[in-house]
Parts: C-alpha cells; sequence; structure tokens
C-alpha cells in the first residue's frame, strides 16, 4: 500500500481545530444573543411594559416614603432606597423645581431647582411629610435579563467549543486506543490481523508503517521457511547424488588397492573412472557451496552500477560464442534494436552468463542452433535462450544448482529467471529492469 500523497500533521489539525471550534463559538456566542436581544426588545420595548414598571417604582417609593414618614430633603435615606434598586433613575421635583436626582449629574449640570426635562404627563405626585412631589422614576429593570442573555449565551458557546475540543480529542484517542489494541494482538503473534490505517497524519502514517513491518515480518517468514524446505529437499536430494559418484569412487579405489583388475589396461580404465567420479563430486560441491554462498548474501545489497545495455549484453554473450562455435554449435544472437540502461552488478552477472553457456556446451544439441533472443517490453529487458537437448544427455547436476544460483542472482537484480523444459527442448527467459 502507497502512502498517502498529501499529510497533514497532526499539530496542524489540532490548532486548525481549535481555531475553528473558537471562531465557531464565537459566531454562536454572537447570533444566540442577537437572538435574545431580539426577543427582549420586542417584550420589553413596548410602552405599556414601559409604564407598568414605572409605576411599580413609584407604588414602592410612595409606600417607603409613607412607611418612614419621610421629608422631601431626606436625601440620604432616598439615596439608600434608590441605591437598592438597580436599574432605577430618579428625579423629585418640588413645585417643578429639582430638589433630588439619584444620579447626582443631573443636579450638577443643570443645578438644583432646575426645571422638569419630561412633561406634566410623565411625573407622578408623591406626597412627603412636609410637601407634596412631583417624580420622574425611569425603570431598567429588562436590562438585568439583557445581562442574562449575555452570560447565557457565553455559557452556550464556550460549552459547545468544550464539547469540539472534546470530540476531537475523543477521536484522536479512540483512533490510539484501537492502534493499542491492534498491536497487542500483533504481540500476541496473529500477525494476520491488518492494522486500521484513517487519516493523513502522523498517526495514519505510523499505523501504515505498522502494517508494512507487519506484512514485511509475514513475507519474511514466509521466505524462511520456504528457503528452509528448499535447503532441506536440496541436501536430501544432493546426498543421493553424491552418494553415486562417491560409492563408485570407494568400488574402484577397493578394486585398486586389492588388485582385483586383470591387466594395466584395466588398472587404468579404472583410474580413469575415479578421476572422473572425484571431479564429478567436486563439481556437486563447489556448485553446492556457491549456492549456498549467494542464499546466504541474498539481503546484502549488490553495489548495483549503470551500463549501457546494448554493449553489455553484445560483451557477455560475444565472450562465450566463439566456445560455442568452435565445439559445432550454431548460434542465432537476436539483439535489441532500442538502446537501454541496465544497473547491475557485473561479476554476478557474468556467473549467470557463465552457467547458462557452461549448461549448452554440456547438454545442447548440435543439430539444432541456439537462439538468444533480447526484446524490450515496457522497461524490461527480456533474454530468452532456446536449445534442443542433447539425446542420451545425463545431468551432473540433477538439482539444478547452478540454475537456483543464477535465479538467486537475477532475483537480487529485482529480475525473474523462469525455466522450461520438455522432453526434447530447453529454454531459460531473464528479465531484468530497465533503467532507461
Amino acid at each position: 500500500m502507497s502512502r498517502p500523497s498529501f499529510r497533514l500533521k497532526l499539530k496542524v489539525q489540532l490548532t486548525a481545530a481549535l481555531v475553528a471550534a473558537v471562531v465557531l463559538a464565537f459566531l454562536l456566542f454572537i447570533a444566540l444573543q442577537s437572538l435574545g436581544s431580539t426577543l427582549l426588545d420586542r417584550h420589553f420595548g413596548q410602552p405599556s411594559f414601559v409604564a407598568q414598571q414605572n409605576q411599580k417604582m413609584i407604588a414602592e417609593l410612595s409606600e417607603f416614603v409613607s412607611q418612614n414618614r419621610l421629608s422631601i430633603h431626606d436625601d440620604q435615606r432616598l439615596n439608600d432606597w434608590s441605591s437598592k434598586k438597580k436599574y432605577v433613575t430618579m428625579y423629585i421635583y418640588e413645585d417643578k423645581k429639582l430638589v433630588y436626582s439619584s444620579d447626582g449629574f443631573y443636579v450638577q449640570a443643570e443645578g438644583e431647582n432646575a426645571e422638569p426635562f419630561v412633561s406634566d404627563e410623565s411625573l407622578y405626585n408623591v406626597p412627603f411629610t412636609d410637601a407634596d412631589a412631583q417624580v420622574f422614576i425611569e425603570s431598567f429593570a429588562e436590562y438585568r435579563y439583557y445581562t442574562m442573555v449575555t452570560f447565557a449565551s457565553l455559557a452556550v458557546a464556550f460549552a459547545f467549543f468544550l464539547c469540539a475540543v472534546l470530540l476531537l480529542i475523543n477521536v484522536k484517542t479512540s483512533y490510539i486506543e484501537v492502534l493499542e489494541n491492534e498491536i497487542k494482538i500483533l504481540e500476541g503473534g496473529n500477525l494476520e490481523y491488518p492494522i486500521t490505517i484513517k487519516g493523513k497524519d502522523e498517526l495514519s502514517s505510523l499505523a501504515q508503517s505498522i502494517n508494512e513491518m507487519r506484512k514485511s515480518f509475514i513475507e519474511r517468514l514466509e521466505n524462511e521457511e520456504l528457503a528452509r524446505k528448499a535447503n532441506n529437499e536440496l541436501v536430501t536430494a544432493m546426498s543421493h547424488d553424491l552418494r553415486t559418484p562417491l560409492t563408485a569412487l570407494i568400488g574402484y579405489l577397493d578394486i585398486i588397492q586389492y588388485r582385483k583388475y586383470k591387466s594395466d589396461e584395466q588398472l587404468f580404465k579404472y583410474i580413469a573412472n575415479s578421476k572422473d567420479n572425484a571431479y564429478r563430486i567436486k563439481h556437486l560441491s563447489d556448485q553446492l557451496f556457491e549456492y549456498f554462498l549467494v542464499s546466504y548474501n541474498q539481503n546484502d545489497l549488490l553495489e548495483l552500477d549503470e551500463y549501457d545495455g546494448l554493449p553489455l549484453l553484445d560483451q557477455m554473450i560475444g565472450t562465450h560464442a566463439p566456445l560455442l562455435m568452435d565445439e559445432g554449435f550454431e548460434l542465432e544472437f537476436i539483439p535489441c534494436n532500442d538502446p537501454f540502461t541496465l544497473s547491475i552488478h557485473v561479476i554476478s552477472m557474468q556467473r549467470v552468463f557463465d552457467n547458462l553457456f557452461s549448461n549448452l556446451l554440456k547438454y545442447a544439441d548440435k543439430s539444432e542452433p541456439v537462439t538468444i533472443a533480447c526484446t524490450l517490453q515496457e522497461k524490461w529487458l527480456y533474454i530468452h535462450v532456446k536449445n534442443r537437448i542433447k539425446q542420451g544427455s545425463v545431468h551432473a547436476d540433477s538439482n539444478s544448482i547452478g540454475i537456483k544460483v543464477c535465479e538467486q542472482i537475477v532475483q537480487n537484480h529485482g529480475g525473474s529467471f523462469d525455466v522450461v523444459r520438455t522432453e526434447k527442448m530447453y529454454s531459460v527467459e531473464v528479465s531484468l529492469p530497465v533503467v532507461s
């Protein structure tokens, strides 16, 4: 699975989410306050409500004056009453001359004995002990509701902000809990359990890395198991292949040691056969050693270099072509027409061609031409080697150790090595990635 092409950092996501939550909470506060103020304006803005509130305050003032037998000039007691009545402004006139103001500012600005600034209809008569007064009183009790609306809107907006932040935190912490539980499942040995990948941030990148590591570990275990089985099968089969010439070699040596031959000619024949079997054992052991050496170093990174493909193939094939033709083989080489570049380890790849041409010399039929064709298809180079099998040929390398070495080398280059064998024909196809 490829990683997302765009990944937003978790810190940026959280910052953006917090900013968005603040903006939305502020907009919600403005909307709620505007709605509440509009509704209050409709209710408290009616003249009947204002008059009712003013009359209520006049009644309370009259009761207070009557119960306490206040004088019109008893400013201290009047201040005490007005201070207890929030959102109330009161002006007291005697014979239309200002004698008391609850805020004090009007007296300072207009001076005492100022005339009323409102019509007579807005003045209420309140009897004091020493005189009858005209009182203008204005109640702003509805303002407390505006304040309540403001605080309520602020509380709702703040609650919305907290819920948004907690929701964001819950989403991230829930995903972390999911990852924690899934990692515990992997720790328990169930490597087939997939890791949940959600989002495009550091957490999703971490989840994807764990998932890729899980897949790589599974693949590595599978490859190790396949390699172990293949090595066991190879060792088992090799024991048989080595036992055959070794048994024959021991038999010939016993004949020579105990002088069971009848003539010198027979002695020389037994010595020659012993030598052939010894070389056969050496050949098998060398190839076996080479196979395990390549398999052991398969995970080592090869030092690949880029080469011009056309002259490189001409050199590798041209080195062995004269040997085939000297042995009486007919070679048909079909090169690539288009230029290309290969990234390979030359020494390792040379071993592949050495093995291929060595097998041709041993097992190919000279009556049919050996065909080597090179083609380019979608950034891949295909080298196809085909020959007819010589009748009666016996493979000392019955377990194809050399072929397995070639296969491993080509795989280390990112390619493939495929062998197809029939009763009469033998073909090999090598595919290698092309750089350009």
